[in-house]
């Protein structure tokens, strides 16, 4: 097991950190490539263009991201590790990869840069599928213990709001000085540096508990995912709630357009940035007393009221617009950590009806939904400022009623899916987290009185592992 530093946990202080600085070094990098739309139009290629292009690698994800999550659930290395081995290859990759999308010289034909566009983002989506699937799927083994896993996950998902506001709010003012491809490198050279560490501190204590059946074939998986409801009701959330964030995307287009200037984006990303730090930073604390589900009921509510009061407000009066923004993107905090612990609960779930134990393709999934609302938002993003008349080019003059329609979409589009989702989630969702922690000790094979198995088989039906040693 290890050395226990923290009561009651398994996991150390040590591998908690490199969780934190992991997460924080990833969305650094993250946060660099979510602009790749900024940077297609500044090279020269129309905005409806580049959202159609946004979407074709979308068609080998489909592929690439569930077959990624078959192997790792099949597979395991000569050291006995299923996840941490493959994090270290993916991290190897992105790096480079990432550099690559940004290294498109401005000079070339648009068909030379929309091939070698299509080429590089291919081989950088690999790359993060490898990294980011095993990234997650590995606390389901570092501890039994939900308390803890949650913990895990919210530290990691904190800081990783922290790497992605920073790069938000360094961008507009590093880029127009280094260039894209310059301020690329910078980025993931600090970005590697943190992810480092976790790829020698993590431990995986659970990998064959984590197996309920050893090694699952394909046939153990359509099994799992049959029996996993919640799952999907989840990743459905999470991808209405994803392509609803235009806040990110939007920040430049914000700061160019209706205040003036790129770098008044900063001003935009320090407002969301101290939102959603706070609320991300308080979000573990309030789950050891309430259940994490409500909190992000609560969360997504107040979200769509103050998107709806921001909107009318308008962004006039500067000081007003950045308090009204802050309080509205309380909703990016909420639903960016919790909707992970709740895809971590459905691993359990899964496990304790199915009898099978499946933490790859279940990851793989939320990796595969994540990747396609980051492509899906882009182009939702260039299609809309196209159909407003918004012209491509870095220094382009936007035409009258742009910059109106610009505040639409960073208002309305939020309001509109944060609401969809809360509907789907309030209507389907169903587990609670009490219950998956006694899923968590029955999956791993302690026993549990009867009366306790019968209380659960009554809220959720009956399970594959009872009477089971795993």
């Amino acid at each position: 097991m290890g050395k226990k530093s923290r009561q009651g946990y398994e996991s150390t202080r040590k591998e908690y950190l490199a969780y934190c600085a992991f997460f924080l070094g990833q969305n650094l990098l993250w946060g660099f490539a979510g602009y790749i739309e900024t940077f297609l139009t500044d090279i020269g290629i129309a905005a409806a263009t580049a959202a159609l292009i946004l979407i074709v690698p979308k068609l080998w994800d489909a592929v690439n991201d569930v077959l990624f999550g078959y192997i790792v659930d099949r597979h395991v290395f000569k050291n006995g590790q299923k996840f941490v081995p493959w994090i270290r290859i993916g991290t190897s990759a992105v790096g480079v990869t990432t550099i690559a999308l940004f290294a498109i010289p401005a000079s070339m034909s648009n068909t030379v840069k929309v091939v070698w566009f299509l080429i590089a983002y291919i081989l950088f989506d690999a790359a993060y599928t490898i990294q980011d699937t095993p990234a997650f799927a590995v606390t389901t083994v570092m501890t039994s213990n939900v308390e803890e896993r949650t913990g895990i996950i919210a530290g990691g998902k904190l800081w990783a709001m922290v790497g992605g506001v920073v790069a938000t709010v360094l961008i507009p003012m590093i880029r127009p000085r280094l260039g894209w491809l310059t301020a690329c490198i910078v980025f993931i050279a600090v970005s590697i540096c943190l992810m480092i560490p976790l790829l020698f501190s993590a431990k995986e204590r659970h990998t064959d508990m984590a197996s309920a059946e050893k090694n699952p074939d394909l046939k153990d998986m359509l099994h799992y995912l049959r029996h996993n409801k919640y799952l999907f009701v989840v990743l459905i959330a999470m991808l209405l709630l994803g392509l609803s964030s235009v806040e990110q995307k939007m920040a430049i287009y914000m700061g160019r357009i209706c205040l003036g200037r790129e770098d008044m984006a900063t001003l935009i990303a320090a407002g969301v940035a101290v939102s959603v730090i706070t609320v991300s930073a308080i979000v573990p604390v309030l789950s050891r007393k309430f259940d994490k589900f409500n909190i992000l009921c609560f969360g997504l509510a107040f979200a769509i009221t103050m998107d709806v009061v921001t909107y009318f407000v308008g962004y006039d009066n500067l000081v007003v617009a950045l308090i009204l923004i802050m309080l509205k993107c309380t909703g990016l905090g909420f639903w960016q950590v919790i909707i992970y612990m709740l895809i971590a609960d459905t691993v359990e779930y899964g496990t304790y009806k199915s009898g099978v134990r499946a933490a790859g393709i279940t990851f793989s999934l939320q990796c595969f939904v994540a990747k396609l609302k980051n492509a899906l938002i882009g182009s939702i993003v260039l299609f809309s400022l196209s159909s407003i008349g918004f012209v491509e080019g870095e220094n382009a003059v936007q035409p009258k009623g742009v910059s109106g329609g610009v505040w639409g979409l960073f208002n309305l589009l939020p309001a509109g899916g944060f609401a969809l989702a809360l509907l789907v989630l309030i209507i389907f969702y169903r587990l609670k987290s009490k219950d998956v922690q006694t899923m968590s000790e029955l999956n791993n094979g302690r026993k549990l009185d009867s009366q306790t198995v019968n209380a659960l088989e009554t809220k959720y039906g009956k399970s594959n592992i009872s009477g089971k040693k795993m």
